[in-house]
């Protein structure tokens, strides 16, 4: 089967994403881990599993639509020294991503690969709950203070 180029491009630029994704979220786990942030690390590797499994999934697609999975750009990460720069990185990561997914879904919808825009529309969906609990954590930082926030996140 073959797709058309610019669908596949997508995909790929998507793919950058979901690779910083993993790397990032797994790097700020064992930070947090290594903090006692338990709550926090757990939740952080379970999105950078997550960003494996969709990096697997577009992979998959661009290769079934005769492609090559190139990521365009692997985004430089960081360790962020503290929790609330981690969510601040997290947060602009996810929101760049969702920019990314909503352009591609509209292109595949053009070029009326319909299982591309769904895949990418469903991937659309995990991203969107991901910068929402993001916003949330953000928030409770503000509302009950960093220290008591922190305290929150010991244990598991």
């Amino acid at each position: 089967m073959k797709g058309h180029a610019s669908v596949i491009a997508d995909l790929n630029h998507y793919l950058s994403f979901e690779l910083t994704g993993h790397r990032q979220y797994l790097l700020h786990s064992g930070m947090c881990r290594h903090w006692g942030f338990e709550r926090l690390a757990r939740i952080q590797q379970e999105y950078s599993t997550e960003e494996t499994q969709h990096a697997a999934r577009i992979i998959a697609r661009i290769l079934l639509l005769g492609g090559t999975a190139a990521p365009k750009e692997l985004r430089a990460i960081v360790g962020a020294p503290s929790v609330p720069e981690q969510i601040e990185l997290d947060r602009q990561l996810v929101s760049d991503a969702l920019t990314q997914l909503r352009d591609a879904a509209e292109n595949c919808e053009k070029r009326a690969d319909y299982v591309s825009r769904d895949l990418l529309r469903e991937m659309l969906d995990d991203e969107e709950r991901h910068l929402h609990w993001l916003e949330i954590e953000a928030g409770l930082i503000d509302k009950v203070g960093l220290e008591n926030y922190l305290q929150s996140q010991l244990g598991s």
